[in-house]
């Protein structure tokens, strides 16, 4: 009886040492058949094709481009990240983008789908060629900002590479320098990440737009009430010119010349603003104006809101009133709606520029 349990219990350990074996190898083909299938994933593909680049390779990537070579440790080290974000560009081309900063840019053939396990299935790739991008070396930034602020790159100011360009649909406002331009700093071949400080026209630090390596400051200040306003332009009666404007337009603003004269104090001659006033004032079309009178009071409604300014010494403002008039014994209004824009000139206030809001005009 007892050589019957002895027998019976060894059949047993050699059964169950059997299945664990037998699962024990299941499990590793099924292990490795998963991992098989992870490794195929298009962004392992792409990250392991990187993370496989050695030293020597990397080095020759740095040569072909005329980069110090002593930044192939750090170069490597990138290689080795995770946070890789991959775009598509052509037909199995992809951009490996790291913080933003474009680095390689790989082909792949597609070899044709596969299924793991018989239930899987997945697209299987081959790496034909993988070109680094190094021309603005391994670190490097895009910075937007206008012509009154100042980059500081690591705490140092940065004055190179940068381009100038008027902000677009303002081109009149381009007289002087009190109107500030869009700079684009091109800052490249660093040897690490850097700190970017961006400093407005009173020296105090502003906080940009980031996206990936690309710094933007648009540097225009809104502010809805004239009151506020006021700190800035200080005591420029805005209200009374545009009131002058809209008399000037029905050729009842005094002074020489239909009132060209006054309005031209407003305005510097030789400019768009002071041409479209002096041709008016010269023209055949002004002595057309149907008679009329004026009613008391000439203006109601009046109001002068939404400014933005592009600089201390430039800004623009949206203005509202209503002339009422008697025009052949019946009673008109005239709205103006206008965005007004100005730039000083020898610390004067002038008139740039009247665009119509409701027309456009």
């Amino acid at each position: 009886m007892n050589k019957k349990k002895s027998i019976f219990k060894k059949s047993l350990l050699i059964y169950t040492i059997v299945l664990v074996l037998l699962a024990l190898c299941f499990l590793g083909f099924v292990y490795y058949n998963l991992q098989k299938y992870e490794n195929s994933l298009l962004d392992n593909v792409l990250k392991t094709t990187i993370r496989d680049l050695d030293k020597e390779q990397l080095t020759t990537y740095l040569k072909q481009e005329n980069k110090n070579t002593n930044l192939v440790s750090k170069y490597q080290e990138l290689t080795k990240r995770e946070d890789y974000t991959f775009v598509l560009t052509d037909e199995n081309v992809y951009d490996a983008y790291l913080d933003g900063r474009v680095l390689f840019t790989i082909h792949l053939k597609s070899l044709g789908e596969k299924t793991c396990l018989g239930l899987l299935q997945y697209e299987s790739y081959e790496v034909e060629s993988i070109t680094p991008h190094l021309e603005k070396g391994l670190y490097y930034y895009k910075v937007e900002i206008p012509s009154t602020y100042t980059l500081y790159v690591n705490n140092q100011e940065y004055t190179e590479n940068k381009t100038e360009e008027e902000y677009p649909n303002l081109s009149f406002m381009y007289y002087n320098d009190a109107m500030p331009k869009k700079v684009t700093y091109e800052i490249t071949d660093l040897e690490s990440d850097a700190t970017i400080t961006i400093k407005d026209e009173d020296g105090e630090i502003v906080n940009p737009k980031v996206e990936g390596v690309t710094y933007q400051v648009e540097g225009s200040k809104q502010i809805k009430s004239q009151e506020e306003a006021q700190e800035i332009i200080g005591d420029f009666d805005i209200l009374s010119l545009a009131k002058n404007w809209s008399l000037f337009l029905s050729r009842d603003l005094s002074g020489a010349s239909y009132g060209f004269s006054t309005i031209s104090t407003y305005i510097i001659k030789d400019t768009e603003m002071w041409e479209k006033a002096y041709n008016w004032a010269h023209n055949i079309d002004i002595t057309f104006i149907s008679s009329h009178t004026l009613k008391n009071p000439a203006f109601t409604n009046e109001r002068v809101e939404n400014f933005v300014f592009y600089s201390k010494d430039a800004f623009s403002c949206e203005v509202y009133l209503e002339k009422h008039m008697v025009v052949k014994g019946e009673e008109q209004t005239d709205i103006m709606h206008d965005t007004l824009s100005f730039i000083k000139e020898n610390e004067e206030w002038k008139l740039m520029n009247i665009k119509g809001i409701t027309d456009g005009e």
